[in-house]
């Protein structure tokens, strides 16, 4: 995906930039009335001196990277369809649910997430949450499982030992 959508942007890395942190957050774009695209994080209008301000770039590049997806009807699709998800990772321990980070040692490698949930599944503990970073947007791509209750220690060395894991955490 990454590298299609990446593909269309590749002279200018200030506008992959904006495009891919529109992506990572899950912010969607919409026409107005007078055919203006405009952007939203759930219905709510993102400004683009905002976004600027955010990633470091100038207001003018998130303008232009704006009309680009305008003018794909590939890319224009993809960015309305985007929405924002609900991360519980950081909150949920406050509350006494159980937060666990998986750390891979290779974020492409498949079955990580299902060995993962095994392991937790066999212990009766519900999965409220997995959030997984995609490796074509994140530097160091990691995963967040929330379970109703916290993961007991003694589970860590079990999920440690599935292939591709790399580290657990506890949060």
């Amino acid at each position: 995906m990454w590298d299609q959508i990446s593909g269309k942007f590749v002279r200018n890395p200030s506008q992959q930039k904006v495009v891919k942190k529109m992506i990572s957050i899950g912010l969607n774009v919409e026409m107005d009335m007078d055919r203006k695209l405009r952007i939203y994080c759930d219905g709510i209008e993102i400004k683009p001196n905002s976004i600027a301000e955010a990633i470091s770039v100038d207001r003018r590049v998130v303008v232009e990277t704006l009309r680009k997806i305008s003018e794909d009807s590939t890319l224009l699709e993809f960015f309305q369809n985007l929405r924002p998800v609900c991360n519980l990772g950081m909150a949920s321990s406050k509350v006494g649910m159980g937060v666990i980070e998986i750390l891979p040692d290779s974020a492409s490698r498949s079955g990580i997430i299902a060995g993962v949930a095994d392991i937790i599944a066999r212990e009766k503990i519900s999965i409220r949450q997995v959030i997984g970073d995609d490796p074509d947007l994140v530097d160091n791509p990691k995963a967040i499982i929330v379970t109703d209750v916290p993961v007991p220690p003694g589970m860590l060395a079990r999920i440690k030992s599935v292939p591709g894991v790399k580290a657990v955490v506890i949060l």
